[in-house]
């Protein structure tokens, strides 16, 4: 359980911050403004030991209707909610909002922390309990006093039963979303957040998006502790060479090197509209995206509708206003821009959307293949409409980051070709091509019985297919049978120039002619 994140969520002055001090012994308040207020304005982190091999870090959210950006920020990476409810009040509209972005962010791990009991009845305390288990589905519940300490072991105790242990596949990339950014004395810049996928050691060379900065991992620390390595679901601290406070912010990802080349404007995703919404979203309209910690403005295309109303689920596009760089799969939340409100869950299908029209029905079939991570349809159809893309770019293009080079090889090997520079065509374009060259070349000997067949550039540039290297398109071009290359020149297997007598005469008086020079060709 080293490697795991638990988050508080909850309304305001529900008892978050007071649950994490009687836990951790730490004030997450950090901020004066905080204390003043007793209200939590900026993420705050502590860590609680549950016994001599297991630590856990705690990330205490914001609970002001003002301050969701920082929440949804919170629970990005974590592994078990706390969901504070005050008897006294009960459920409250943040509660709502809290619960549904939860929802939205797809963390189902959650555990009702009941605050307050010293103030109401055992009714009072039951009555919130089944209002709890009604409106949430939330079936574990514990009670918590911060004058008894007896409830705080009990929170402890839940915490142990419910935390899931995860393991990073050993090719899974490392990527962890900057919450934190400070300078240690004699150590350099330090970065703080909850790692969302991967490991990282010592040493190790990461890349900062979206500037595309190197950077090398000189220390990590986690709960206070130096370690030599981290693993998803971690709260850790970086610290980082080859970089400047300056070139790092909140919502900068640090990631395994090479892996991103491109940002996306356009995201295919799937929506999933709040049930509590007044009035229905229309295309085009405009909201902001809350990623990670970043927030962007956007336009909504809605594709085969036009409105969603209340509690739908549709396949959508997301036009940003400025790119990023993201994964399938990862989630946030749209809201809106006036008045603030949050009307739906993002899940991101696919990274990499095209232009399509919105009336397009095979676009979502396309969709489905994304959710369901058909990777052999997927692939099929992917270089159906990209023929000649890279095996290596077909990671990056389809968010298939984990995916190993020679699985994703002996996929394309069954209903395709790889040429020698990585570039993939199915065998239904292979076989087309071949016949508009055969029925192209045809047509060249019988226009020019006399040339020895097409030059092969020439044949290159009229296909379209200046994307290969000559190279890769010689290779291409050998493969087709019936077609030979000779002299650099393109032609079918069977044909040769043929002369009639009088044009066979003249072709020997001039071999003759040249011949008598000794290999000295006389000028023209």
């Amino acid at each position: 359980m080293e490697n795991l994140v638990i988050g508080t969520a909850g309304h305001v002055d529900h008892g978050k911050t007071s649950l994490v001090r009687a836990l951790t012994g730490i004030n997450t308040d950090t901020l004066k403004e905080e204390q003043a207020r007793g209200i939590t304005v900026n993420l705050g982190f502590a860590y609680l030991k549950l016994d001599e091999q297991h630590t856990v870090g705690i990330v205490d959210v914001p609970g002001h209707e003002k301050l969701i950006k920082n929440m949804i920020a919170g629970v990005c990476g974590i592994n078990l909610i706390l969901l504070t409810v005050a008897c006294d009040d009960g459920i409250m509209p943040q509660t709502r909002e809290h619960m549904e972005i939860i929802r939205f962010l797809k963390i189902n791990n959650i555990v009702a922390v009941l605050t307050k009991v010293d103030l109401v009845s055992q009714d009072r305390k039951e009555e919130v309990k089944k209002a709890i288990r009604d409106e949430f589905g939330i079936q574990q519940i514990v009670e918590f006093s911060i004058y008894d300490k007896e409830t705080t072991k009990n929170v402890i105790k839940v915490i142990k039963d419910n935390l899931k242990e995860e393991k990073s596949p050993a090719q899974e990339i490392f990527r962890l979303p900057v919450d934190r950014v400070f300078t240690v004395k004699g150590q350099g810049v330090v970065v703080t957040g909850s790692s969302l996928s991967g490991f990282v050691r010592i040493g190790d060379e990461l890349e900062l998006l979206p500037s595309k900065m190197k950077v090398k991992v000189r220390g990590i620390q986690s709960f206070n502790k130096v370690q030599t390595i981290a693993y998803k679901h971690m709260r850790v601290a970086l610290n980082l060479g080859g970089v400047k406070k300056e070139d790092i912010k909140r919502g900068t990802l640090i990631v395994t090197k090479g892996i991103y080349t491109n940002p996306s404007l356009i995201l295919d995703v799937k929506i999933t509209v709040s049930k509590s919404i007044s009035e229905p979203l229309n295309n085009l309209d405009r909201y902001k995206f809350y990623y990670l910690a970043n927030e962007i403005k956007c336009r909504l295309k809605l594709i085969n509708c036009k409105q969603l109303n209340a509690g739908e689920v549709a396949f959508c596009q997301l036009l940003l206003d400025e790119p990023i760089y993201a994964s399938n799969k990862d989630v946030g939340v749209l809201r809106q821009i006036n008045p603030i409100k949050t009307i739906a869950g993002i899940e991101i299908v696919n990274v990499f959307g095209e232009y399509v029209n919105r009336k397009d029905s095979s676009y979502t079939d396309l969709l489905q293949l994304y959710e369901k991570q058909d990777i052999p349809n997927l692939l099929e159809r992917y270089i159906t409409e990209h023929p000649f893309v890279k095996v290596m770019d077909l990671k990056q293009r389809l968010g298939l980051f984990e995916a190993k080079d020679e699985d994703l090889i002996q996929i394309i090997n069954n209903f395709g070709l790889i040429l020698n520079d990585g570039s993939s065509l199915t065998q239904a374009y292979f076989h087309a091509l071949s016949e508009k060259i055969i029925t192209l070349l045809s047509n060249y000997h019988k226009t020019n019985p006399h040339e020895q067949g097409i030059n092969r550039n020439i044949l290159q540039r009229d296909l379209q297919l200046e994307i290969l290297s000559p190279k890769t398109f010689s290779q291409l071009i050998l493969m087709i049978k019936d077609i030979k290359i000779e002299n650099d020149k393109v032609k079918l297997a069977n044909f040769s120039v043929k002369y009639s007598k009088e044009e066979q005469e003249i072709v020997n008086r001039i071999k003759n002619f040249i011949d008598s020079f000794s290999y000295q060709p006389p000028k023209l």
